[in-house]
């Protein structure tokens, strides 16, 4: 056997033991895409865009938006909505929500967001949704994960359609402790490229960001401008230590 057919047999094996990544899920910038079969969500893309095998999948996703007023954010997010839903061979299924730029209806949305699942084509899918309940005391670092397990495993809930969605995640005043720790929180999420853009543009706003699209990104930018001089400078002596 020569070389040449080695090569061409080593190609050939190579190609056919990769796995198949026909299908994609995908929301709008809206949206975040939070986990895959309980799975994170950047094991297999990203927040916005993931791609699946075909078969049985269930998605995590939230409403997540900040909407500017002057110079002032100011963030709406909603429980996680849990999707469990069939896809098919090569099917590119985007969930489609309105973009709200107005405060007042992005405050209302977020407590029961309402969307469609469609194909390429436009056709609407099935699919089945529920919300997960709103838990008492400060979200912060929850195990999403664990109460989702609880919720399948017939922890009481309520379904998508007849939900009464828990009160917005309007963000206004920011004490020092809170600002601090989400400042922190979310740099330790980060990943590495994330944390140096956020280092550069601490210093220079005007920096254009290779991450400023991902939710660690946008959390941080958020948290950073909505902290006070003595919170900033606090977040920048422990990014020393």
């Amino acid at each position: 056997m020569n070389k040449k057919t080695l090569l061409l047999g080593s190609l050939v094996l190579g190609a056919t033991s990769l796995p198949t990544m026909a299908a994609t899920f995908q929301v709008p910038t809206s949206f975040q895409i939070m986990y895959v079969d309980l799975h994170d969500a950047q094991k297999f893309g990203d927040d916005f865009k993931v791609n699946i095998k075909p078969g049985k999948h269930q998605f995590v996703v939230r409403y997540k938006q900040i909407v500017s007023h002057g110079d002032n954010d100011d963030m709406f997010s909603s429980q996680p909505i849990i999707i469990d839903m069939d896809v098919s061979k090569d099917e590119a299924i985007q969930l489609q929500a309105p973009m709200l730029t107005d405060k007042s209806k992005a405050n209302i949305y977020s407590q029961h967001p309402t969307f469609s699942i469609v194909n390429e084509n436009g056709q609407k899918l099935t699919y089945k949704q529920q919300t997960l309940p709103l838990q008492p005391g400060f979200q912060l670092g929850v195990d999403y994960v664990k109460q989702i397990k609880a919720l399948e495993n017939g922890s009481p809930s309520n379904s998508g359609d007849d939900m009464e969605g828990p009160a917005a995640a309007e963000i206004k005043a920011v004490d020092k402790t809170t600002a601090f720790s989400m400042l922190k929180f979310w740099y330790n999420k980060s990943d590495e490229t994330t944390r140096k853009d956020i280092r550069i543009w601490m210093i220079d706003h005007s920096y254009q960001a290779k991450t400023s699209a991902t939710t660690p990104y946008q959390m941080l930018k958020f948290w950073f401008n909505k902290a006070n001089k003595a919170q900033k400078k606090a977040f920048q002596v422990w990014l020393l230590q």
